[in-house]
Formats: C-alpha cells, sequence, structure tokens
C-alpha cells in the first residue's frame, strides 16, 4: 500500500529559506530574497539607483526556489554575482506566480535580470524595460537586449535513449508532464524520434487530467500494464519518474524486470527514497545559471536592438541505479537487493559490509561472495558510491571539501582526499575547479 504524503506550504517555505540561507552564507550582505511581494531581507528606498560608472552592477534573478532545477540554476547565477561583486536581488516565483508587476520599481533599478518562469515565455513586460535580460528555459524571439539559455533537449534525449536502448527492452514509452509545458512536448518528441530511429517500437502517453494525480495514476497504471514488456521508460523529470514507478506497482509490474524506468534531473532527495532507486540523466541546471550570468555580463553595456542569442546548456553524465538494471534471470536477486541498499545508505558512516549482508538476508561470508562474482567487494562498491556522491557535490555546490567528506560518509578529509586521488588521478580540488 502506497501513501502520498502532500507537503505543509509553510514548512516547504522554511526549508526553501533555510537552504537559501546556507547556499548563500558566504556573501549573503549582497543578496535579497523577496517572496509573495515581502522582502525578507528588506531593500532600502532608492538603494539601488542606476549604475553609476565605478558603482556595483544590481542585478535581478526571478527564479522559482520550489525545485531542483530553479535552486540549481540559482546557485549558478549567485555563484557568477559573488565572483563580479554583484549585488543579487532574488524574487522567488515560487509563490506569487510569474506576475512580475508588483516588483516594477525594483527592476526599473535593476542593470541586469536573469529570469525563469513556469510557462517558458519571456513576456513583453521585460522589452518595455530595456533592461538586459537572459532567460534560462525560455523563448523569445523579438529583438531586445537579451539571450535565451535552454538545455540542449536533442543530446539530452538522444542519450536517454542510448541508456534504454543499451539494457535490451522491447519497447519504449515516454511520460510527460500533465500539463503540456513546452519542455516536456519537447522532450516527448525528440526521445520518441530517437527510438523510432533506431527501428524499435515507442509510445506516447497522454494524460487524462491536468492535475488529478491520484486518478492520472490509475489511468497511467492501465496504459503500461497493456504495453509489450519488457518496456523501457523515460520520464521528461524525476517526479515523472518517481509517479511512474507507484504506476507500475499498482499495475503489478516489477521494475525493473518488466519496466526500466529513467529520469531526468538527477534529485537525489526523489531517486534514492525510491524504490528501487531510479537511474536519473544529470542535467547541469548550476552550470546553466553560471552561464545564463556570464551571458548577462556580456550584454551590459550593449544597446538594442540586438537579435536574441540562444546558447544551450548539457548534462554532467548518467546516474545508474537499480530501475533501469538489466536483472538478469541468473543472478543472485540478493545481490539487487545490497546495490539497492548501498545506493541509499552508502554515505551514512556507520554503515558498513555487515549493514549490507543483513540488507540481503544473507550471512556475511555469502554477502562477500555474491559480491565477489561481480569483481568488486562490498567495501569496493561502498567507496565507489561515496566518491561519487562527493564528486557530484564538489562539481554543483560550494560546500567546504571537509565538510563534503563528512557528508559522504568518509572519516576524514585526509582520507577522503587519498580515495579521490587513487580512484581519479587527481585530487579533489581540481574537480571543483573543473565545473
Amino acid at each position: 500500500m502506497t501513501a502520498t504524503l502532500l507537503p505543509d506550504r509553510d514548512a516547504v517555505n522554511q526549508t526553501i529559506r533555510t537552504e537559501l540561507l546556507c547556499t548563500f552564507r558566504p556573501f549573503w550582505r549582497n543578496l535579497t530574497i523577496i517572496r509573495e511581494a515581502v522582502i525578507i531581507a528588506p531593500v532600502k528606498k532608492n538603494s539601488h539607483p542606476r549604475r553609476q560608472d565605478g558603482d556595483r552592477r544590481f542585478v535581478v534573478a526571478i527564479i522559482p526556489t520550489d525545485n531542483f532545477a530553479g535552486r540549481g540554476e540559482l546557485r549558478g547565477v549567485s555563484a557568477v554575482a559573488a565572483s563580479r561583486g554583484w549585488d543579487l536581488e532574488v524574487i522567488d516565483t515560487a509563490l506569487f506566480g510569474s506576475d512580475v508587476a508588483p516588483f516594477r520599481p525594483i527592476l526599473d533599478k535593476a542593470d541586469g535580470i536573469v529570469v525563469r518562469l513556469n510557462y517558458g515565455l519571456l513576456g513583453d513586460e521585460f522589452a518595455a524595460l530595456g533592461i538586459p535580460t537572459v532567460g534560462l528555459d525560455m523563448k523569445k524571439d523579438t529583438p531586445g537586449p537579451w539571450a535565451v539559455v535552454n538545455n540542449d533537449t536533442e543530446r539530452l534525449c538522444a542519450t536517454a535513449a542510448e541508456e534504454l536502448l543499451a539494457t535490451g527492452r522491447r519497447a519504449f514509452a515516454f511520460v510527460p508532464m500533465l500539463r503540456r509545458h513546452p519542455w516536456t512536448t519537447e522532450r516527448g518528441r525528440s526521445f520518441l524520434r530517437n527510438i523510432r530511429a533506431a527501428g524499435r517500437e515507442a509510445f506516447l502517453y497522454e494524460p487524462r487530467t491536468e492535475w488529478n494525480w491520484t486518478e492520472e495514476r490509475e489511468s497511467l497504471a492501465t496504459w503500461l500494464a497493456g504495453l509489450p514488456r519488457p518496456l523501457g521508460v523515460f520520464a521528461g523529470n524525476d517526479m515523472l519518474a518517481k509517479f511512474t514507478l507507484g504506476a507500475c506497482r499498482n499495475a503489478g509490474l516489477d521494475v525493473p524486470r518488466d519496466v526500466a524506468i529513467l529520469g531526468a534531473d538527477d534529485d537525489e532527495t526523489l531517486c534514492l527514497t525510491s524504490i528501487p532507486p531510479l537511474s536519473s540523466i544529470q542535467i547541469d541546471f548550476e552550470g546553466a545559471g553560471r552561464l545564463a550570468a556570464e551571458t548577462l555580463s556580456s550584454l551590459f553595456g550593449r544597446k538594442p536592438p540586438i537579435r536574441a542569442s540562444v546558447l544551450l546548456y548539457g548534462m554532467r553524465g548518467v546516474a545508474r541505479r537499480a530501475s533501469t538494471r538489466a536483472g538478469e534471470p541468473d543472478v543472485d536477486p540478493r545481490l539487487s537487493m545490497g546495490l539497492d541498499f548501498i545506493a541509499l545508505h552508502a554515505c551514512d558512516p556507520l554503515v558498513g559490509v555487515a549493514d549490507v549482508a543483513v540488507a540481503m538476508g544473507a550471512s556475511r561470508r555469502q554477502a562477500d561472495r555474491i559480491f565477489a562474482a561481480t569483481g568488486r567487494s562490498i567495501r569496493t562498491r561502498l567507496e565507489e558510491t561515496r566518491l561519487q556522491r562527493a564528486g557530484s557535490l564538489l562539481r554543483t555546490t560550494s560546500m567546504r571539501q571537509r565538510d563534503i567528506a563528512a557528508e559522504c560518509g568518509f572519516a576524514s578529509d585526509s582520507y577522503f582526499s587519498r580515495l579521490f586521488r587513487k580512484r581519479f588521478g587527481t585530487a579533489p580540488g581540481a574537480c571543483r575547479n573543473s565545473r
């Protein structure tokens, strides 16, 4: 029996604000967050007049913080803002929606704007401002002092098709958002095109509702049960992948034996708390935010009309987990149980080989023998998972190295550094500097 828990809005808001406070602590004096037309860190009246030579740039980021993509992009924007000494003000569209009219007095004072709105349309209200603007995952064809930074959909979907084709499935399907956002429509078309180009059957799920997830899950379960198996499903993002996993459970379909599920974003909170853990394409949202801010910087001083330029950001790789594992019939099922346990709990410093054996329902000796048949021991798998997580944090956050080591379950920073260098041939700091 599966229960769906709806988050308490006040609790979510507090969590978001806490995360932002932690993320921006090094340069908090330069950052203001706005939410629901209320300025959390108040801006003094006329404190940001139009820039004079030698003044600091005043940049406004209109980005939602209630989703994984928005928070990643905001980290990227804020990192560039800190390095360039900008005053950054964040208007959080998570709660008050995409109406920016109440903030016109603030926008009028801005030297530049980075914006990400829910429906992907860079509205004419920004054209009227005449301020350098960069849209994230949006569309805008009107000439003006702006640019657009979009995800490379074709590359993303080609990778998704390649990953699922490699699992040897008979047929493939795409599960979109209930509401037809432009990005989910484009991903669906591109994925199906790649699958059909490989000569395989491809199906598109057509949602029956726009908001009723409970009703839709039953509909999706019925639809999945009627498709050829084994089936490979690419879900538009990790939330949809988790939703699809629940529908498979309702339909009595085993994941990954009957259905392999691949998501996108690699939101580890969603992926690692699923059973089995979800495979996902790691979209480089922080890199997108950095690119948007750097592009904005290049627009300063240019005069309209300028043809709107479009830049693309890509991926960091693919996080392969149990939801796309081939599941060969001759493989001991206890191995899958052990791998799933490691994916979920490896970063707990108290978890060791004995804990993995218990999760497998095997003795320590049996567990060691089962893993040895794969060519890697339990201890090696634990270390690899911790190192992969650490590498992800190095590339996508500004956390201190010793904090990352502790977060990923290493006894000390020095031990982490030795293992990292041994595994990747370079120091952890080099990984961070190369992002």
